[in-house]
């Protein structure tokens, strides 16, 4: 355990002598975006009020807008979060936590030093860590043209989503003993999570270390074979923690079951590429405030890294029988996020028996996962979350029970393995999988448009000028060699006289061959 090591290591909020911090109650809309245009120096959007520094100026301007508003003040030394808490939650155990500065139906703004964390991850409570540095409005970039992907691949690669495969991650995942954020435990499931990645075709590994005492970020890369600066990422927090934080925090639900949908979706790329790079993400430090998302999305901002969309998953593993939907969250403006979130839901329906529930929520709303943390730096993200909520949340309680049982943490792994189907459709469809040949001495250097037959075999093989002594082999979608034969007809059988199944299958001319330069998609639909 190393959880005390990093309590003196973290900075005190601090303003200008001259700067006040300023809760602006949002009584409509038109407040909001009358802040929004007269360029506030706003550090935090919540629910039902923004957080403003103003200086005295600033704070006359506010004034005469008419709005309710609450000068705060910020203990020296302390750090500044807001502490979602559910329904019904009684609130007044957290002033013993550090000092109140508000308080609404949703939660608390709480100013509390490191001390007091350990304790508030014992509570069935969210926290989100409030910076005072003013946000930026970030321009908003228009997805790139969706690239050709054969239906044939997106079906394959839905297919090979697996349930046993799914529970099965969880499962391993809930046996570390704790994932607690700080300890050696959490540091151990990382390691496995990076050996899962690489053993699943991620081109390289990166550990992102933000905060000492902190075990690091894992971010699992496929680079993009068009354009690899065009980025989509897959991710969910890794840590976890209960009522008997840090010592044993299972976290089945919360939050192996995203951190599974992150695994699972790369084991179903495997022998894939793809036209731009796609991240493979498990976060650490999402309880303690976010702070492992924030700080990979705060460096990718400042790098200009081009994130194009974020599917985030945190607890999609619990759902009785009849009530097992999943909330699609995404941002209505700055940034929207429809486009996102409806592609994912158009998935889900084409490909899975998922049932969804579409939310676009307003700036400042569903701030409580690590999705947020992309919002606050202007990229696209959705969040996909149980609708029926386990009620072990939080609790040492949140392990894996019967399909359909209540009192646990993962119920419904069907649901889970439905959700990251959808994922995997739209990550193929947004990011340009296509099948890697896996032969690299003879790729060549064009692969010519997709060839789909028509009834049964044998089939032609649309290359022109065929001599005697001209080569094909033929690959599967996983590229597996499948035969070799001189000619253009192939009969549809491999080398072992075993029809050949419908799919995507790769025709490449061996060197010496007059169309060296042309390979053929062949896609078999009989």
């Amino acid at each position: 355990m190393r959880f005390g090591l990093f309590l003196l290591l973290f900075s005190a909020l601090s303003i200008k002598a001259d700067d006040l911090l300023v809760k602006v109650k949002l009584s409509s809309d038109d407040v909001r975006h009358h802040i929004d245009r007269k360029s506030f120096q706003v550090v935090a959007e919540l629910e039902e009020f923004y957080l403003i520094r103003a200086d005295s100026a600033d704070f006359a301007r506010l004034n005469r807008l008419g709005v309710s508003l609450q000068v705060l003040e910020i203990p020296e030394g302390k750090m500044l979060f807001y502490v979602y808490f559910p329904h019904g939650f009684d609130s007044r155990p957290l002033h013993r936590f550090g000092t109140v500065l508000s308080e609404d139906k949703n939660g608390v703004l709480l100013a509390t030093d490191g001390s007091s964390l350990l304790e508030l991850n014992r509570l069935p409570v969210e926290l989100v860590h409030i910076s005072l540095t003013p946000r930026q409005i970030y321009p908003e970039l228009s997805p790139p043209p969706a690239p050709a992907v054969s239906e044939s691949l997106v079906i394959e690669l839905v297919s090979r989503v697996n349930a046993d495969s799914v529970l099965a991650h969880i499962r391993r995942l809930q046996d570390f003993y704790t994932r607690f954020s700080t300890t050696e435990s959490c540091r151990a499931a990382v390691e496995w999570m990076r050996d899962k990645l690489l053993s699943y075709g991620c081109d390289s590994i990166v550990l992102e270390d933000y905060l000492p005492g902190y075990v690091p970020n894992l971010i699992g890369v496929k680079g993009g074979r068009v354009n690899p600066n065009l980025i989509y990422v897959i991710c969910g927090h890794i840590d976890n923690t209960s009522d008997f934080a840090p010592d044993r925090c299972p976290g089945s639900d919360d939050n192996a079951s995203g951190t599974a949908a992150v695994i699972e979706a790369a084991r179903a790329f495997q022998e894939i590429d793809f036209d731009y790079s796609v991240y493979f993400i498990g976060f650490t430090g999402e309880e303690q405030g976010l702070w492992g998302s924030d700080s990979f999305a705060n460096r990718a901002r400042r790098r200009g890294d081009s994130i194009i969309a974020v599917l985030n998953f945190d607890m999609i593993s619990y759902g009785r029988q009849n009530r097992d939907t999943l909330n699609v969250i995404g941002r209505n403006s700055s940034p929207n996020c429809a486009w996102l979130v409806d592609s994912f839901i158009a998935n889900a329906r084409a490909y899975t028996g998922l049932k969804t529930r579409r939310r676009l929520v307003n700036p400042g709303q569903a701030g409580y996962s690590d999705h947020a943390s992309f919002w606050k730096y202007g990229y696209v993200a959705l969040c996909g979350i149980e609708n029926d909520f386990t009620p072990e949340y939080h609790t040492i309680g949140d392990t894996i029970g019967p399909l359909y049982y209540v009192n646990c943490g993962t119920n419904n792994w069907l649901m889970a393995t439905e959700a990251i189907k959808a994922a995997v459709a739209t990550i193929a469809k947004l990011a340009g999988a296509g099948i890697r040949t896996g032969v690299a001495q003879e790729e060549p250097k064009h692969i010519g448009p997709a060839v789909r037959t028509v009834g049964k075999p044998p089939f032609r093989l649309p290359f022109n000028q065929i001599g005697a002594s001209d080569i094909f082999t033929i690959y599967d979608a996983q590229g597996r060699k499948v035969r070799s034969l001189s000619g253009n007809i192939w009969n549809g059988k491999d080398t072992k006289g075993r029809g050949a199944r419908p799919g995507i299958y790769l025709v490449i001319p061996n060197k010496g061959t007059p169309t060296y330069r042309t390979a053929v998609k062949l896609v078999v639909t009989y």
